[in-house]
């Protein structure tokens, strides 16, 4: 596999990791501790947030150890971790990115600094929070900077099941809100003059979606739409 070494390739491939990795945990085919053994690295963690608060739910065990902190610690006094671990301001940088971003349905990723206790230096993560939420949580991906490209592929190469997945992520990643909503009513039946009425947008709007989605899919048969739509958790 691609050795991933531009910061256009660690976002690209984290968004992807953090995509599937939510994927299976709705779809119950994976636990969120499976999740967190996916490869004998150590250098990465698979977190659960809450998705209005952005309080912590789960610590990925391999950060546990590394941090020498529990799940239990930090939830019951947040502000002093925050305070004793965190980088100043990186958290404050974290909530705004969630609000801004991830709230909307979107993606982040950005660099935070924790102190593990005991220790005088500041660990630099690369971390990515996914837009699709788990339930109630959001799914946040963190890996160490100093091996992000190897512990990205392995992970990949576990979670990447199908050549399906692998081929189309990239079209996936690159539609709309609206243009997946649009995706979401087409497989589902519905015809242009009602999807317009239910997302309050003209007949001719709704067309011109269509053959802007067709061209971005690649896709010439309604089969090859729903098929895109149930890979990508869409219907």
């Amino acid at each position: 596999m691609k050795k991933i070494v531009t910061e256009k390739e660690i976002i690209a491939t984290l968004e992807r990791q953090a995509f599937l990795i939510e994927q299976k945990l709705k779809a119950q085919q994976m636990t969120i501790e499976e999740a967190n053994t996916l490869t004998k690295e150590d250098n990465y963690a698979v977190n659960l947030y809450s998705y209005k608060e952005f309080t912590l739910e789960y610590l990925g065990k391999n950060f546990e150890k590394k941090l020498n902190v529990s799940t239990e610690t930090v939830a019951n006094d947040p502000t002093l971790f925050i305070k004793n671990g965190v980088y100043p301001g990186d958290f404050e940088k974290g909530v705004r990115l969630v609000q801004d971003f991830v709230l909307k349905g979107k993606s982040i990723g950005y660099i935070q600094r924790v102190k593990p206790v005991g220790s005088g230096n500041y660990l630099p993560l690369y971390t990515l929070i996914n837009g699709q939420s788990y339930k109630k949580s959001l799914v946040s991906v963190l890996i160490s900077l100093e091996k992000v490209g190897q512990v990205t592929n392995k992970m990949l190469r576990i979670l990447e099941e199908t050549l399906y997945m692998r081929n189309n992520y990239y079209k996936f990643a690159a539609l709309t809100p609206r243009e997946k909503e649009i995706i979401t009513l087409l497989a589902l039946g519905y015809q242009n003059n009602e999807i317009g009425e239910q997302l309050f947008i003209s007949k001719a709007t709704v067309e011109q979606y269509r053959k802007n989605l067709k061209r971005k899919l690649e896709v010439r048969r309604f089969v090859d739409l729903i098929r895109f739509a149930q890979a990508f958790d869409l219907i």
